[in-house]
């Protein structure tokens, strides 16, 4: 009864400040957080890094080397999907997956991450839904409007920021939820059972969801600019 009692809802609970003149949920302070540090990492290794990186070229560190995977990753994928616009779309998708895999990280730290916010989701199903639309206009130009003609193709175009977001959504809430009720089990089941399961329910989940993600919205921007 104390469990069922104490499981987070699916709407965030709500902080309000004083004169604030909206209300903020612990999921947007948990994205600015994670905003935050992705912002500070990238200006940490692009101020510290690169400069030292460019002299000693071929030296290469293990940090370096994982970088430069991540880097490569995107960059690969991005051009063997959606040809030459992948100078913006590589960019763009490697920020959007470092900040689903970061921000459904920061659950570890006790907080409830952005991920598990269905706006935050739905945010970013829409962002992809844009990118597929400017593409798919800038390289068909009007031509892509016949395929609205067709009723079937506009439903599942406007479909697609939604299946995208409730699949993110529903993994990664369903993860914290399994989270935050291992973590309401006696404590003799806690000493190290949350450590395995948060390489199930967490890590993973941030892992794979950045990367379903980026796939996914790559292949429907593929799509449409074929």
């Amino acid at each position: 009864m104390f469990i069922a009692a104490s499981l987070p809802s699916l709407q965030p609970k709500q902080i309000l400040f004083k004169g604030s003149p909206f209300a903020v949920t612990d999921t947007m302070i948990s994205a600015f957080c994670t905003t935050v540090m992705l912002i500070l990492f990238a200006l940490a290794v692009r101020i510290f890094f690169i400069p030292r990186w460019s002299k000693t070229y071929d030296k290469k560190s293990g940090f370096r080397l994982f970088l430069e995977a991540l880097v490569n990753m995107f960059e690969d994928n991005a051009q063997s999907t959606v040809g030459h616009n992948s100078n913006f779309v590589a960019p763009w998708y490697f920020a959007a997956a470092a900040f689903i895999c970061v921000g459904t990280l920061t659950e570890m730290t006790g907080v409830r991450p952005p991920t598990s916010d269905l706006n935050v989701a739905l945010a970013l199903g829409f962002t992809t839904f844009i990118l597929i639309n400017f593409f798919g206009f800038k390289e068909k130009k009007f031509k892509r409007l016949l395929r609205f003609a067709n009723p079937i193709n506009l439903l599942t175009d406007l479909v697609v920021p939604f299946s995208m977001a409730l699949r993110m959504f529903g993994s990664v809430f369903s993860g914290f939820l399994i989270m935050h009720l291992i973590y309401g089990l006696p404590w003799f089941a806690l000493i190290a059972l949350p450590a395995v399961a948060s390489v199930m329910f967490t890590i993973f989940h941030a892992l794979i969801q950045s990367y379903i993600f980026m796939f996914l919205s790559m292949s429907f921007i593929s799509e449409a600019t074929e």
